[in-house]
């Protein structure tokens, strides 16, 4: 028999021409190599009964064992004599050894069955099947109407198994009906009227959405400013040389202050598609030149994407201001967010 299979060993003997009353012969299953009975065998008895004529058939049967041997080895069925003699009757009984695919021989039922395996969602340890496994196709967990669904693309579907309208690049889907309440992240940053909000590598805290100003959290300008209003005439879109660099889209909170001298005309400075953060129209024409005013401004804007963004200037007409930026202080431009 070889290592690690299982096997089925039965005998049945009789016996006739027992010498004397109640003489007997027993036999069961051993290893051929010390004669040491297998560990699960049954012994089986021939005897004279209480008469022995010649034609007296005697046999209890069987020796029966299931039997997994660890290593190679041979088997046979041994008899001891209880008393006379007896001759085993030549076409009365049999021996035989069956091999079982799978099973582990310990009792119990034998799985015949040796090409089960485990998939999707389930592990196997031996014969043990259970749950641990990776979910290998498109899987449905109902448990008392609570649904949870993995589907075949690697969505995860609580509460539904039907990815709704506009859900089609969404990974997590939570349907909970018409009910409230359907999502609870609690890690310590949760607080009344916060928001989830994401760092730069993707992870998400709980914060407010609300920046001041008065937190001294500003951000001034890069570049160099330079001055963009010598031109002989009016234009638009003119550089000054500097931009800013906005981390978040959002609401920010822009001031900034520039001294102009210069006769009647109109000047600002502003970012393309945003809107202005420096502005100044003429009044009036006398005395003439003068110092244009207000010279410090606050603006808000809004920015639907971060990224840095250029800072031009646009003036009315040909006329090139006498003075640039001759304040005390000097140009400046720094801005907060607020907002989501």
């Amino acid at each position: 028999m070889k290592a690690g299979k299982t096997y089925i060993l039965r005998c049945q003997l009789h016996a006739t021409e027992f010498s004397i009353a109640n003489g007997y012969a027993a036999y069961q299953w051993v290893d051929a190599s010390n004669n040491s009975p297998l560990p699960t065998t049954t012994l089986g008895v021939v005897d004279a009964l209480n008469n022995y004529p010649a034609s007296s058939i005697g046999g209890q049967p069987e020796a029966y064992a299931i039997y997994k041997p660890a290593t190679d080895t041979s088997v046979k069925v041994r008899i001891e004599t209880g008393g006379g003699t007896a001759l085993l009757h030549g076409s009365i009984g049999f021996m035989s050894i069956t091999e079982l695919s799978g099973g582990n021989g310990s009792g119990g039922t034998t799985i015949i069955n040796n090409n089960i395996t485990a998939s999707n969602g389930t592990s196997m340890s031996g014969s043990d099947v259970r749950l641990g496994g990776t979910l290998s196709q498109a899987t449905n967990i109902d448990n008392a109407g609570n649904n949870l669904s993995i589907n075949g693309t690697g969505k995860v579907l609580l509460g539904t198994n039907t990815v709704p309208t506009g859900a089609s690049n969404a990974k997590i889907v939570i349907d909970n009906g018409t009910a409230n309440g359907a999502l609870q992240i609690k890690d310590g940053t949760q607080q009344l009227g916060y928001v989830l909000t994401s760092d730069a590598n993707g992870l998400a805290t709980w914060s407010s959405t609300v920046t001041t100003a008065f937190a001294d959290n500003w951000t001034s300008y890069n570049g160099t400013l330079t001055n963009p209003f010598t031109g002989a005439s009016g234009g638009d879109n003119l550089p000054t040389g500097i931009s800013v660099t906005i981390p978040a889209k959002g609401w920010y909170f822009f001031r900034s202050g520039l001294t102009l001298t210069s006769t009647c005309n109109d000047y600002w400075f502003y970012i393309p598609g945003i809107g202005d953060v420096w502005k100044s129209y003429c009044g009036t024409s006398s005395p003439d030149p003068v110092n244009f005013i207000p010279r410090d401004q606050n603006k808000v804007l809004y920015f639907p994407a971060p990224g840095t963004y250029p800072v031009v200037a646009h003036k009315t007409n040909y006329i090139v201001p006498t003075g640039f930026n001759g304040g005390n202080p000097v140009f400046y431009l720094d801005f907060v967010k607020f907002q989501n």
